[in-house]
């Protein structure tokens, strides 16, 4: 038998077991596994050039959505520049999710770029990403300041997440 046989099997016998012990358990813990949790928002990003650094959260209307419910979260984002030129940033982070009516947080790793349409001092600009478990995009705007590039995506943010 194959691993993924293997795993198949002692993912139905984890079942079997918590189903005889607690039904809901079992539901839950189905549940849980083939969640895919659908967010919509905007969010601020930062890019600082002379280091890489990457930091960001989302803004005050971000909002998620599984299949059973939906919920307001908060969304922060934290990594480096992986490579760059005049209209582009590519940055790995690693985000951390948190609904924030229970705490409960998941974590992603997501290589997201960032594209400006000039290299003026502010213009549009695009966020497109993608990672194991994670994708998202958006439209928006960004401005420059010293040793800084700050996105804001306010414009069909969507992160899509499979925890």
């Amino acid at each position: 038998m194959s691993t993924r046989g293997w795993a198949t099997v002692g993912a139905a016998a984890l079942l079997l077991a918590a189903a005889n012990s607690a039904p809901t358990v079992a539901a839950d813990v189905a549940r849980a596994r083939l969640a895919t949790v659908n967010c919509a928002g905007s969010i601020n990003v930062n890019i600082h050039p002379l280091n890489g650094a990457v930091d960001g959260r989302s803004g005050g209307n971000f909002r998620c959505a599984t299949p059973d419910e939906s919920f307001a979260a908060e969304l922060t984002m934290s990594g480096s520049v992986t490579s760059s030129g005049d209209l582009f940033f590519t940055t790995r982070t690693t985000d951390a999710l948190r609904r924030t009516d229970t705490g409960q947080t998941f974590q992603f790793t997501i290589d997201r770029r960032f594209d400006r349409d000039t290299t003026a001092a502010s213009g549009n600009a695009t966020e497109g990403g993608s990672g194991s478990q994670a994708q998202d995009s958006g439209t928006g705007t960004f401005g420059t300041g010293t040793g800084l590039v700050t996105f804001l995506i306010t414009n069909n943010y969507v992160l899509d997440i499979n925890v």
